[in-house]
């Protein structure tokens, strides 16, 4: 038995350094997101000024810290900002481990395979974006939760209440994951009442409140580890904090729910229902349709007793946390976009691992049977899975931006953009006075105060909008220490500014201005987001 468990962890070991090979080689070569922008500027005024306090505009505060000390100790590039996430996509598939009591060797496993390779998963654990943190200390809470349980060792409950704590600190998404959690955790204890086994939720609840009731202290310790959690990441920073430690209390741990509730529910706009449903039905389908099958597969197998076993309640908690998902994450998020995905795919690679290792143990069967019929059917189900995740990732993950990519959302640039900045860096650095600047030219992309930009939430609304207008540009030039103006006319440019951001509408009137300087025009957008970037010669 031992033996079976160190050869499941040295396999698991195996996935996850392919998995961190697989998030970190080139992992700066695709220009960031719009999204990825606004935070990696973020980041940058924070590591330089200090100051910082949880916005919901901004997202949760845990990428700000870790990327501040990466831009101190490392300088700021595209690759080095992304890094935190990757290392956590590489890792996730680790977590199959903490599941491993509850499901066969193969399947944990399996498990692990799935949360290495998925497309979505993969490409979101190469993205500046912390849906894959929040969706992987989710998991990885469920499953410390359930090793508590199965152990009774209780570095596991405190481990859960920590993991609890990063996931509130990583993203909004985490409420609606612990509404779905909480739904399934109610349908996978009630299993046994409908199969007419067992008894009603509330006698099961209380069945086990003893058991709880004699744990009161290791709950209650588990709770002070989630609140110094949580204090640790949320407490502003800034200079004369501890001076008031009432008031730094209540910026710590109220308002940061009063300021989420305010911006995300009282002031939230309205979600319609239908294109937000059958956008995120549609990228599912697209990415990791026969994945899906798959889970689907391996869940109904559990839950009607086809792989021998009795019904496991890991198996059906975390499918209908991944179906209730696919309604409950596209209908909360703010825009359609894949990245809503990944928090119902993590939960969707336990049955999907149980799917994967019942084809490879059918498959091995009919092999071992001499049955040629059925081995041939278990292969191309394993390759058409295999295929399909392989030309995904080749295409959408690793290939350049494309409108037609399934993985990839708007706002993310169709052109490298690094070439150009490397031009407009070395412009800047041989620019004198006041042409050691880069100007925003057109009314989309004026500011009367540049300054509004330090910090979120920007406004006014039109500052707001023209802000969003120059993304991703505004962290390449931050992350080059510009200087930043804006005019809205090319008749109104002083001097020759050694980098020039225009407005295609105004490209014929700049070059006349500044005809020593070279013209590029790139696609900030995967369509219709050009802009003619003027560079010093």
């Amino acid at each position: 038995m031992a033996h079976s468990r160190d050869r499941v962890r040295i396999a698991v070991v195996a996935v996850v350094m392919l998995a961190l090979v697989a998030r970190v080689v080139g992992l700066g070569s695709r220009p960031f997101h719009w999204d990825e922008a606004r935070v990696g500027y973020w980041t940058l005024r924070y590591a330089e000024t200090g100051v910082y306090e949880y916005r919901p505009v901004a997202g949760g505060p845990l990428l700000y810290h870790a990327g501040k000390w990466l831009v101190r100790l490392g300088g700021a590039s595209d690759w080095l900002a992304r890094l935190p996430v990757a290392l956590v996509g590489g890792l996730l598939p680790a977590t199959a481990l903490l599941f491993r009591g509850r499901l066969h060797d193969d399947e944990t496993v399996a498990t692990a395979v799935v949360l290495a390779f998925t497309p979505i998963l993969v490409y979101y654990g190469r993205f500046l974006r912390a849906d894959l943190i929040a969706a992987a200390a989710a998991l990885a809470a469920v499953g410390t939760v359930l090793r508590w349980v199965d152990t009774d060792r209780d570095r596991y409950l405190y481990a859960a209440a920590a993991l609890a704590a990063v996931a509130a600190a990583t993203s909004g998404f985490v409420v609606a994951t612990l509404a779905v959690t909480l739904a399934a955790g109610v349908v996978a204890v009630d299993h046994r009442r409908v199969a007419g086994a067992g008894e009603t939720v509330p006698a099961a609840l209380a069945a086990r409140g003893g058991w709880l009731v004699e744990r009161a202290t290791p709950l209650a310790r588990a709770l002070f580890v989630f609140l110094g959690t949580w204090a640790l990441l949320f407490a502003p920073r800034g200079a004369g904090l501890l001076a008031d430690p009432v008031a730094l209390a209540e910026r710590t741990f109220v308002d940061p729910i009063h300021a989420f509730l305010a911006v995300r529910v009282a002031n939230r706009a309205g979600t319609e229902f239908i294109p937000f449903l059958s956008g995120g039905v549609s990228t599912l389908l697209a990415s990791s349709a026969p994945l899906f099958l798959v889970a689907v597969g391996g869940f109904l197998a559990d839950r009607y007793g086809v792989l021998g076993d009795r019904h496991r309640p890991v198996v059906e908690f975390t499918a209908v946390w991944a179906g209730l998902g696919v309604v409950a994450y596209p209908v909360v998020a703010e825009v359609v976009a894949p990245w809503t995905l990944v928090h119902l795919l993590v939960p969707l690679s336990v049955p999907a691992g149980v799917g994967l290792a019942l084809v490879v143990r059918w498959g091995s069967d009919a092999v071992d049977a001499g049955d040629a019929a059925r081995a041939t059917a278990a292969l191309l189900l394993l390759l058409a899975v295999g295929v399909h995740a392989g030309v995904v990732l080749a295409d959408d993950v690793y290939g350049p931006p494309s409108p037609d990519a399934s993985t990839a959302q708007f706002g993310q640039p169709a052109d490298d953009l690094e070439p150009l900045v490397a031009e407009m860096e070395a412009a800047l650095a041989d620019a004198e006075g006041e042409n050691a600047r880069v100007v925003y030219v057109g009314e989309r992309y004026y500011l009367h105060d540049e300054s509004v930009t330090e910090r979120p939430p920007i406004t006014p609304e039109s500052a707001r909008e023209a802000w969003g207008e120059r993304l991703p540009l505004p962290w390449y030039t931050e992350r080059a220490d510009a200087e930043t103006d804006s005019v809205t006319r090319p008749a109104d440019l002083s001097g020759e500014p050694a980098v020039v951001i225009a407005d295609p509408a105004h490209e014929t009137e700049v070059a006349d201005r500044l005809p020593d300087h070279e013209a590029e025009t790139v696609r900030l957008g995967l369509w219709n987001r050009e802009v003619v970037v003027f560079v010093a010669t």
